[in-house]
């Protein structure tokens, strides 16, 4: 494996393993149901770059400050090559895992007088951009009239170098037109919905609603930013799914009950293809796209219920966004009526893991071959000899979960229990890492072309401030990671240590197996 070997002290803890009357669909889609099929075992795929990692140890972790007006907020987090990033309202703070932990902090805005108000921040993800690694944040923001100047609601992007936090790029998009006067003056914060990245391009694409819908111009709007351009595009009433090639596959309608799949270009933001998928219940995107964008509907069909009254029928829909072709599979949970999404992840290869979500009367964990959309295994919580986990995280053909109080791992491909390796003494961290006072990241700020913006977006790069980031205990027992690279895995849990206010704990995982 490509993993780097560096001295670290740590509490370590290996990842413990446990085994623990249809609707047809449309000329260019295929159905599947997912309550009749059982687990099968898909063709080999490619070779990997590189192997996923299976046993974790702790070699550092930092205490995240609680944020002023957002004291229930939790961190979102991502793990880019040997830097852990989180994101939250202040801005992006990163720690590397190269030895000396260090850390740097790009601050969502330089302007400290209150005019510009970060109200919501987007889960960081990993990316390309010009071939180079780089991780993607984006910033709602409200911005203060003055003088002359209207107040405004925009969505900042920024793709940030991730070994030290500096701008390789950043767009900006003023959404005040799309969202109406009345959410810029209104009291109250709007937010992000779903998001859409092309990891290998780093597209970004962003879902922003209103206060509320009632009065809204273009209820749920979709922002799209591009690195190489440095440019943004809106599209009305639309949530983003899942990019792929220069286009956005999206639900578009005016509300939930009205919504179909719809094809964007990237570029422009002009809708290519509507109209997919038409006459759903409700339609939302499940969070994870990798070739094919998936989202889940249901449909009331009638005289399949009890006593023939009918019953509403779940369907995740797989769409490829260069045809438009859509591959369905039926939701295995038999009353769908209350569940209102699920939420899938990809594993960057060509596998994508779902479960069921907001709504759900049973759990259940369905898996696609994202090389052609269809299902290739899956099981609820209802199927023999099986639990459901708990996902946390999807990466190179591994699920990463959590059974009870326990990490496990899941082969993405077959849905089979994968042994914890036991890792030899060579691969154990020596020494432990953790932030220290001395530790001063490169100073940068701007991105990479010299440009400025005189609204304040822009930023510095420095080091965790005064009542900033601060050394914590790695975990003894490691949880399961939230995100993973090849050379290690993060999350946060609660801080029930600190003596003073925190968002929760960054915990930094290495692979050791």
């Amino acid at each position: 494996m490509l993993r780097q070997v560096f001295a670290a002290t740590a509490a370590v803890a290996l990842l413990a393993g446990c085994n623990s009357g249809d609707d047809k669909p449309s000329a260019d889609s295929t159905s599947t149901d997912g309550a009749s099929q059982t687990p099968s075992t898909p063709s080999v795929p490619a070779s990997t770059p590189y192997d996923p990692p299976k046993a974790f140890a702790a070699v550092t972790a930092t205490a995240l400050p609680e944020e002023k007006d957002h004291t229930t907020f939790t961190p979102r987090v991502a793990m880019v090559g040997m830097t852990a990033v989180a994101n939250s309202h202040s801005g992006a703070f990163g720690q590397t895992m190269n030895g000396t932990a260090t850390t740097w902090r790009t601050p969502a805005t330089d302007i400290t007088d209150g005019s510009v108000v970060t109200q919501d921040v987007s889960t960081p993800v990993a990316v390309q951009v010009d071939g180079k690694p780089a991780v993607a944040v984006a910033y709602y923001q409200r911005v203060k009239g003055g003088g002359t100047s209207k107040p405004i609601v925009r969505v900042l992007f920024r793709w940030l170098d991730p070994a030290d936090g500096k701008p390789l790029s950043e767009a900006t998009f003023d959404a005040t037109a799309l969202l109406g006067d009345q959410e810029v003056n209104s009291g109250l914060p709007g937010g992000f919905t779903e998001q859409a990245v092309d990891r290998a391009t780093g597209q970004f694409a962003i879902g922003v609603a209103p206060t509320s819908l009632i009065g809204a111009k273009s209820g749920v709007i979709t922002v799209i930013a591009d690195p190489a351009t440095k440019k943004g595009v809106g599209v009305p009433f639309m949530k983003p799914a899942g990019i792929s090639q220069g286009v956005l596959v999206g639900a578009q309608g005016k509300d939930n009950t009205r919504r179909s799949v719809a094809l964007v270009d990237v570029a422009t933001g002009k809708v290519t293809k509507s109209g997919l998928v038409p006459g759903l219940e409700g339609l939302n995107p499940t969070g994870g796209s990798g070739k094919y964008a998936y989202l889940y509907g249901q449909k009331y069909t009638k005289g399949i219920g009890a006593y023939g009254l009918g019953a509403y029928v779940g369907s995740i829909y797989a769409v490829d966004p260069a045809t438009g072709a859509v591959v369905q599979t039926k939701s295995a949970v038999k009353d769908t009526q209350y569940l209102l999404r699920y939420g899938c992840l990809p594993d960057g290869q060509k596998t994508v893991v779902c479960t069921a979500g907001e709504g759900a009367n049973e759990e259940e964990i369905v898996a696609f071959d994202d090389t052609t959309g269809k299902r290739i295994w899956g099981y609820t919580e209802k199927s023999a000899g099986r639990v459901v986990p708990g996902v946390t995280a999807v990466f190179h053909g591994l699920v990463y979960a959590m059974v009870e109080t326990k990490p496990v791992l899941v082969d993405a491909l077959t849905g089979q229990d994968v042994p914890i390796p036991t890792p030899s003494p060579s691969t154990l961290p020596s020494d432990a890492v953790s932030p220290g006072d001395d530790t001063t990241p490169t100073d940068a700020g701007t991105p990479t072309d010299g440009s400025t913006p005189a609204d304040g977006s822009s930023s510095s790069v420095e080091i965790s401030p005064t009542g900033g980031p601060t050394p914590a205990q790695p975990d003894l027992t490691p949880m399961s990671p939230q995100s993973v690279s090849e050379f290690g895995g993060v999350y946060v849990r609660e801080d029930n240590m600190s003596s003073t206010d925190s968002a929760g704990v960054l915990q930094i995982l290495k692979a050791v197996g």
